[in-house]
């Protein structure tokens, strides 16, 4: 699987909580957008947190062009997949539940949603319900490989980044350096969580870099143990 970000030079993500006041785009070059849709065409699915629904309200699409290609010869688009736990705070008019903008949109959650934002969401994505009070995230990549998704792509945010690399499931990450500095010791990075222990950090290598303007591009691989 693939991970894609772009973070600020201290590794921030987003400005610290309370800072932001709507849209914010870390990147301000085209090219780290057009990077970002062409690994998105390489996918059978793209996954993100809901947080990043919440704050972003990210459509998860492939160019127009493409789609539309892609629907005249009655090839699938990827899926559009959000990772919740009650589904609180996810609008049903989020641009990922917009058919005309992508392809199918799935909501995985945990017990806990309640049946008012199931009757919501369901209205308008697939809900596909997970045991626990927590969605768990082998289950999601067991789940994900039984439904055909063989290169998945996630774009965060923090948390569920970090639960991926828990569980070493991490081929390759996509990370755009951007000049700018964030600030803010609350702020969310690439991997947030508790942390890794020493002897259980992940050590990727360095395969590819390039430089556009005063921007880095930068692809890691992991190669698990």
């Amino acid at each position: 699987m693939l991970v894609n970000f772009a973070t600020s030079v201290d590794g921030k993500i987003n400005p610290a909580p309370g800072l932001r006041h709507g849209k914010f785009m870390m990147s301000r070059h085209r090219e780290d957008f057009r990077r970002m849709v062409a690994l998105r065409a390489e996918a059978d699915a793209v996954l993100i947190g809901a947080s990043n629904l919440r704050a972003d309200n990210p459509d998860l699409a492939i160019p127009a062009d493409e789609r539309a290609a892609r629907r005249a010869r009655g090839a699938a688009e990827p899926l559009r997949i959000v990772l919740t736990t009650n589904g609180d705070g996810i609008s049903a008019d989020s641009r990922m539940f917009d058919p005309a903008l992508g392809g199918a949109a799935i909501v995985l959650h945990a017990l806990a949603m309640s049946s008012e934002t199931r009757a919501r969401l369901g209205a308008v994505a697939e809900l596909v319900q997970f045991a626990g009070e927590r969605v768990a995230v082998r289950d999601v990549l067991t789940w994900l490989h039984g439904r055909g998704v063989r290169t998945l792509l996630c774009e965060g945010g923090g948390a569920l980044v970090a639960q991926l690399f828990a569980v070493r499931a991490v081929d390759a990450l996509y990370l755009t350096l951007v000049p700018r500095v964030l600030g803010g010791a609350r702020a969310p990075t690439l991997a947030d969580g508790p942390g890794f222990a020493p002897d259980e950090i992940p050590d990727p290598t360095l395969a590819s870099l390039e430089r556009v303007g005063d921007e880095l591009y930068l692809r890691y691989e992991f190669s698990w143990s």
